[in-house]
């Protein structure tokens, strides 16, 4: 019994407040954690703008994902993306992000004119044509920024009205830009009517102290629209030397600017007579990324030209003399 009330004892002594003097307390509080701050979507947009403008891509991209999450309805946050996806070659993703935009925004213009660049990529002129035109009724100051785009895609529906009113509009922009010349040649091709853009093209030429590779380029498919041949192929190889040179002006034609050139000049070389050039030409403009298809029956033509005609020989045609 005493052991037990010993050891009770010792306990209680265990469990009891110290007797030494209690240790001394900070002076000051401690710093209370921060309150995470409510970002809108609004703000990581505009943070992205920022880091497309500065050249980040990356971080561009993830601000306006941000912004997407929390706000899956936010239309300029898909655009934003939308285009940036476009300028990385990620067409699959920018149409998508376009047609979010839409979704959530029906009259965004940005998202009609990116989505009209999508399909033109994607080989559905027409359609991006009706996606500009939109964008256009939305927001007509989208005119010069998309005006390459809409020129290339109705160039390829051959449209030589609409063309031939995209050449007035950009001359009505820059009135002083020798490149009218081009644009309006162009549309005159188009328009069957090669001669009177040989003879605007020429004078145009002849004017323009330096003249763009792009001018030579509508003179050459002028002549070769009016089988000009030996006139063609000087207007396409005037263009080479200036491609070769520094001159970039071909890129309003195509978004492959050298094989349309070595195309061109291939078909030139072909109805010259000039066989063996034409194929290294065709074979060139396939090298550099032309579609095989658009040339593979004037590249078979290039090779056959070159078999010589097989000489026929001579039988007797009387019947010989028979004792």
């Amino acid at each position: 019994m005493r052991s037990t009330f010993y050891l009770l004892l010792l306990l209680l002594a265990a469990c009891a407040s110290p007797t030494t003097a209690p240790e001394r307390l900070p002076t000051r509080a401690a710093t209370p954690a921060p309150t995470p701050l409510s970002i809108s979507a609004q703000t990581y947009y505009e943070e992205g703008l920022t880091c497309q403008e500065a050249g980040d891509a990356e971080g561009a991209l993830q601000s306006f994902t941000w912004a997407i999450q929390l706000s899956p309805d936010f239309a300029p946050a898909y655009a934003a993306r939308s285009a940036l996806y476009l300028a990385q070659g990620e067409i699959r993703l920018a149409l998508a992000d376009a047609d979010s935009a839409l979704e959530a925004d029906p009259v965004n213009a940005s998202a009609h004119a990116l989505r009209g660049e999508v399909l033109r990529l994607r080989g559905r002129p027409r359609s991006a044509l009706e996606a500009f035109d939109m964008a256009l009724t939305l927001d007509p100051a989208l005119g010069p920024d998309i005006f390459r785009s809409r020129w290339l895609a109705a160039r390829a529906v051959h449209e030589g009205r609409r063309l031939l009113l995209l050449s007035g509009e950009y001359a009505d922009f820059h009135p002083q830009d020798p490149l009218r010349h081009y644009y309006r040649g162009w549309a005159l091709i188009e328009l069957d009517n090669p001669g009177a853009a040989i003879n605007t093209l020429i004078r145009r030429i002849e004017s323009t102290p330096e003249p763009p590779a792009a001018l030579w380029f509508a003179l050459g498919q002028a002549y070769a629209a009016n089988r000009s041949w030996p006139e063609a192929v000087t207007s396409f190889e005037a263009v080479r030397v200036l491609v070769q040179t520094g001159d970039t002006s071909l890129s309003v034609h195509s978004d492959q600017p050298v094989a349309a050139l070595f195309g061109a000049l291939g078909r030139a070389y072909l109805g010259a007579g000039r066989c063996v050039d034409a194929e290294a030409m065709l074979e060139y403009a396939l090298d550099v990324g032309a579609p095989a298809a658009e040339y593979a029956a004037v590249l078979e033509e290039a090779r056959v030209c070159q078999t010589p005609t097989p000489t026929i020989t001579p039988y007797p045609t009387t019947t010989p003399y028979a004792p």
